[in-house]
């Protein structure tokens, strides 16, 4: 059974936390509207949880529900579930509402439930376009430069010289948003989705590159989650390794191999900038022949031309993902607010568009 879970003294945390989750992410400045009307629950190991057919909406906050098709983290939602929910290893933490409740059925609740509505549909939307096909394609096949894609963009970013044909294609992909899913996806793929994690865009990023005519590869760093862990959830730290894998593209100008790591956004990199002081050289980011461009081993204190090179990130980018697209979502949605990917799955009355509008109309101009 559930008990109810006294969260007075927490109440910052526990929203900060709705406002990380798919849903918050959705709701926008409603978030914090929306957040009073739920209640806030505990589920203790060894308690289980059967969720009835009716008009409540689960959100999970913090830990591991475990039911008998997989798993949920931080961040997912849901209505129904055929099996029952049992929490991992420690506590979870969920944020409850029942849609029904009077204060969101009189005249001034209304709103606010058209709200939550929306944003499960926008949640759902960005859920379907980032659910990739049942079958999935051979690694080896996933650096396609042949595709009429990749040759039609590598057509548009060739220049008279190697440095800035490689200048030209390192910005194209790194200005891709960031974005945690599915790696085993052709090149071509990426491009069409305009967003990729770090294997994903380094997969464009040599296709495009060979495809120019230059020699292109891939290397990889180790990486502390205390760094790439600010660009996620906070709830999610407990579920990650300390120290993970990070892979990126190279390219040779005048003989020599350049780390050109395209994965970040200025955008995201700026959420490492919260948290390290003193790496503000790294934006914009910027690749020339002679200064190859890696956050990741100016902070590691690496020689940044000392990179091992190889052809293909087959083996990697073979490897099946423990998360599920719904989880991806919910992982990415701190990357989302700060790149506005949210923004193309909602509706176009949106509070938040509308509010941003202004300063967009500004913006363009002054440009």
């Amino acid at each position: 059974m559930l008990q109810k879970f006294d969260f007075t003294l927490n109440q910052n945390e526990h929203e900060r936390l709705f406002f990380d989750s798919l849903v918050g992410l959705y709701l926008g400045s409603d978030a914090s509207l929306a957040f009073p009307h739920g209640r806030i629950q505990i589920l203790l190991p060894g308690q289980s949880l059967k969720v009835k057919a009716d008009d409540r909406l689960h959100i999970l906050l913090k830990g591991v529900l475990l039911h008998d098709l997989g798993w949920l983290s931080p961040g997912c939602h849901f209505t129904e579930l055929e099996s029952e929910l049992t929490p991992k290893d420690a506590p979870a933490l969920l944020w409850s509402l029942d849609r029904s409740a009077p204060s969101l059925s009189r005249q001034a609740g209304r709103d606010l439930r058209k709200a939550i509505e929306s944003a499960l549909d926008a949640s759902a939307r960005a859920l379907t376009a980032a659910t990739p096909p049942d079958d999935l394609p051979a690694p080896e096949t996933l650096c396609n430069l042949k595709h009429p894609l990749i040759e039609r963009q590598a057509a548009r970013l060739l220049r008279t010289t190697e440095e800035a044909t490689a200048q030209a294609v390192f910005k194209f992909v790194q200005v891709m948003p960031y974005r945690f899913g599915t790696w085993q996806e052709y090149a071509s793929t990426t491009l069409e989705r305009g967003v990729g994690m770090c294997t994903t865009k380094a997969n464009l990023q040599a296709a495009l590159l060979r495809a120019c005519g230059l020699e292109a590869g891939f290397t990889e760093i180790p990486m502390e989650m205390k760094v790439l862990g600010n660009l996620m959830p906070e709830a999610w730290l407990a579920l990650m390794r300390p120290v993970v894998r990070h892979y990126f593209g190279v390219v040779k100008l005048d003989g020599r191999w350049h780390a050109a790591d395209s994965s970040y956004t200025d955008e995201a990199m700026g959420i490492y900038l919260e948290q390290f002081a003193g790496y503000d050289h790294l934006l914009p980011a910027h690749l020339a022949t002679g200064k190859p461009y890696s956050p990741t081993h100016d902070y590691n204190g690496v020689d940044v031309f000392d990179i091992p090179v190889t052809e293909h990130l087959n083996e990697e980018m073979g490897k099946k993902s423990r998360f599920s697209p719904m989880q991806f979502e919910a992982l990415n949605t701190r990357l989302d607010r700060a790149q506005n990917c949210w923004q193309k799955w909602v509706a176009p009355d949106h509070p938040d568009l509308q509010q941003a509008e202004p300063a967009q109309q500004d913006t363009e101009r002054r440009a």
